[in-house]
């Protein structure tokens, strides 16, 4: 087995695995690409295999200038791995041409033409800033087309350099890409391509059969475009926040050195309670006093304070067992005073409905 046929089954090898794992990672999505640059061939040999009506000769020897190549891929992109279909032209001239008869042949305005069609898998890294690197392989088939000018020199056919051949082919790359913007890439690409050799018929009288060597080394520059693009991601939706639910606060103030109940501060206890009723709030009752006594006076007071309250929701249809009552005394004033100063203000008791929130 040829060693090219190896590095092909690993190329093989590698697409397949590299698409299989691609699948498994969220898509980036679909983008195109186009690119130019130079084709280099290697210098090879043109062997004999059939010789039909004439005596095998040595092998002919074969130089090619510069050419160029030009290709386009469609792909899709994951993340870290990418996996394309490409098709790529590339055409060269020949510089000389030697065999074992004549002396090497120049200026023969001879050319050879490519075109392939490869699916390529790469691999990306993130080399920071807006730079990335890949490398990747391909494989597929190349149409081989050798083109002589009838004008040349000498027989070309006699060459084998007329027709052409399908064969299996495999790729190396490696590329460095930057982000120009959102959806632009602009790419400077290496393809390495191989080949089983390329046989050629010659279709003239003598009807040699000929094998060729081959390989090419491709630079080119490109562009890349994401033909979805990702954008910045939605705003999320705005979660309303549940509405705070305050406890509920209602204040009834007392008479001088008085725990009673006036008709204005029964009327205040008939809506705690109403309001208590429709939202099944709990309920605390804290009394206070003004500064004029006692402490120990004062705090008996708030607490006899917050007693009556309590009484009056309970007579407003309020189960005792939800009510809370405690006393302050004179130790949260609503307005400072000094000691022994009667001020109404102080002298009440506050109901606070306190909202269930389950």
């Amino acid at each position: 087995m040829k060693l090219r046929h190896v590095v092909l089954g690993a190329i093989v090898a590698l697409a397949c695995s590299g698409a299989a794992q691609a699948a498994m990672l969220t898509p980036h999505g679909w983008y195109l690409d186009l690119g130019a640059g130079a084709n280099w061939i290697e210098d090879h040999q043109v062997r004999q295999i059939d010789t039909g009506l004439v005596e095998p000769g040595s092998p002919d020897s074969f130089s090619w200038e510069t050419g160029f190549v030009g290709r386009g891929s469609i792909g899709y992109a994951f993340n870290y791995w990418r996996v394309e279909f490409e098709v790529a032209y590339r055409q060269n001239d020949i510089d000389t041409w030697c065999n074992s008869f004549d002396p090497c042949l120049t200026n023969l305005d001879t050319d050879i033409w490519e075109l392939s069609q490869m699916i390529n898998a790469f691999y990306d890294f993130d080399v920071g800033g807006n730079w990335t690197a890949s490398v990747g392989a391909g494989v597929g088939g190349n149409l081989v087309v050798f083109h002589p000018d009838s004008t040349a020199e000498f027989d070309v056919t006699a060459a084998g350099l007329t027709g052409d051949d399908y064969v299996l082919a495999g790729q190396l790359i490696a590329q460095v890409a930057y982000q120009l913007a959102e959806r632009w890439q602009l790419y400077l690409d290496y393809h390495f391509l191989f080949m089983d050799d390329p046989d050629i018929q010659d279709p003239g009288e003598l009807r040699e059969h000929w094998e060729v060597e081959k390989t090419d080394h491709a630079v080119l520059i490109g562009l890349r475009f994401d033909l979805q693009g990702e954008g910045a991601p939605p705003p999320p939706t705005p979660v309303a926040a549940p509405p705070r639910r305050e406890p509920k606060e209602f204040i009834i103030f007392f008479g001088f050195d008085k725990a009673n109940l006036t008709a204005e501060a029964a009327r205040v206890v008939a809506d705690a309670a109403e309001a208590a009723q429709e939202t099944g709030a709990l309920i605390l009752v804290v009394g206070h006093t003004d500064t004029s006594g006692s402490q120990d006076y004062n705090q008996d007071l708030s607490l006899r304070r917050a007693g009556a309250v309590k009484a009056g929701l309970v007579q407003n249809g309020i189960p005792a067992e939800i009510i809370t009552v405690s006393g302050k005394g004179e130790s949260e004033p609503t307005v400072n005073t000094d000691d022994g100063v009667k001020e109404p203000q102080n002298r009440r008791a506050v109901i606070i409905l306190r909202i269930k929130t389950s």
